[in-house]
């Protein structure tokens, strides 16, 4: 055999033992990082009142790890898994940017298009009513359209009803009562019908004050009803429902199949219960929360598992480097573009806990640089986050609406940033 031959195996093994150490070794660091997760969880799940959660971690590739702690259903000593399926509230508006931007990749819809140029009704701000509202006022939550101003309960009525409402719900403690009585004067009307009480002048629930004294574009305030808009323009322009379009344009390419608009539609053995506190003040324990369902539902109201939504993690991470399956990189590129900083930022935090430091399409961005969205309403609490520069990211929920989940979202924001560090190095 040549030298010059022997050298150029040698040096083949060498370069190959190297990179097998290398690899070996972060395996070990990553095996070692996830056992003091799960202890670390572990003991949380002791400490707590939430029943029930499960976080999963992931990069570009693969789910790095995932685990369920406590109970789904405490009655049934049914355990919470990667498997269960929760309610994410509004982190369900990640979904509906990827909705909005297929379309606009699709030459149906533009970003700048004036929304009374969609819809079959005009939304107007009577403070600014020459200044029209877009689809990119919707996506950035610039609209000046705002939640809450009017309550359908003065009138008898309520924009969210009980799913299979029970004579046992009548026990709850007195502080849940109001609420109970509220969603009981509830009924299933569309996206469009709600969007035609609260926005439109003349509707049932319509006020005034359901916008800003601020001109469209030049505010940020976040909304929800703003939200069920740009939803109800995706079912405009598709011509689809838009729990349809999501399903053929979302759900099933990322074989997503554990995710449902209709909680109704999932396997009832893998859905969680709702908890409550079982006191106001100083609560002692929990008790099981009526399921709900919500005429703004795009915006709010999906469920799945941690598996699945470690898969669209996997693909946002994907995405933002241009790679991403669903869109084209140009158009994903559009989505992750942060929009220009206007009044109603809080530009004096810059950690990831952050949600208005500031925004793309439907997405934060953090001070550090990471994507994020969070959700939270009762019995339930939900996080989704990564770091492009490192390609890591986290997904997170519970059956509990309770201050401790502050602290998972701290341990699995450390955790995250033990993994990144061994991706960059």
């Amino acid at each position: 055999m040549r030298p010059i031959a022997l050298t150029f195996i040698l040096l083949t093994w060498t370069v190959l033992l190297s990179c097998n150490s290398v690899h070996n070794g972060r395996s070990e660091n990553l095996t070692s990082i996830t056992d003091s997760l799960t202890k670390e969880l572990d003991s949380f799940s002791k400490t707590t009142l939430i029943p029930g959660f499960a976080v999963g971690l992931v990069n570009d590739k693969e789910q790095l790890y995932g685990k369920g702690f406590g109970f789904a259903k405490i009655e049934d000593s049914i355990a919470f898994t990667t498997s269960t399926i929760h309610s994410i509230a509004s982190v369900s508006k990640t979904f509906l940017a990827l909705a909005v931007m297929k379309l606009v990749e699709e030459g149906k819809l533009s970003l700048d298009e004036p929304i009374n140029a969609i819809l079959p009704y005009k939304i107007i701000n009577p403070y600014y009513p020459n200044i029209p509202i877009t689809v990119r006022h919707l996506v950035t939550h610039q609209s000046t359209l705002i939640d809450d101003a009017f309550v359908p309960y003065y009138i008898g009525e309520a924009d969210i009803s009980i799913i299979n409402d029970q004579k046992k719900y009548d026990s709850l403690p007195a502080y849940l009562q109001p609420n109970l009585e509220y969603y009981r004067m509830g009924k299933r009307i569309s996206v469009d019908q709600n969007i035609r009480n609260y926005a439109v002048a003349g509707g049932k629930w319509y006020t005034d004050s359901s916008f800003l004294n601020k001109q469209p574009g030049t505010f940020f305030t976040y909304s929800n009803l703003g939200a069920s808009i740009a939803a109800r323009i995706v079912e405009s322009r598709s011509g689809m429902t838009y729990e349809k379009f999501t399903q053929e344009f979302i759900f099933d390419p990322l074989r997503m199949k554990a995710t449902f608009w209709n909680i109704e539609e999932a396997d009832p053995s893998k859905v969680s219960h709702l908890y409550a506190h079982n006191k106001e003040k100083d609560p002692t324990g929990v008790v099981e929360h009526p399921q709900y369902y919500m005429t703004n539902f795009p915006v709010s109201g999906l469920k799945s598992s941690i598996n699945d939504l470690s898969l669209y993690l996997m693909e946002m991470i994907k995405a933002k480097h241009g790679k991403g399956s669903i869109l084209k990189a140009e158009t994903y590129k559009q989505l992750f573009r942060a929009a220009p900083d206007v009044a109603g930022l809080n530009k004096s935090d810059s950690t990831i806990f952050n949600g208005s430091f500031a925004k793309s399409t439907f997405w934060s961005i953090t001070g550090e640089g990471y994507y994020e969205h969070f959700g939270g309403n009762v019995g339930i609490y939900s996080f989704l986050f990564f770091d492009p520069n490192s390609n890591t990211g986290a997904v997170g929920f519970c059956n509990l609406r309770d201050s401790d989940f502050g602290d998972l979202l701290s341990i699995v924001y450390k955790y995250q940033k033990k993994i990144a560090k061994i991706h960059k190095d």
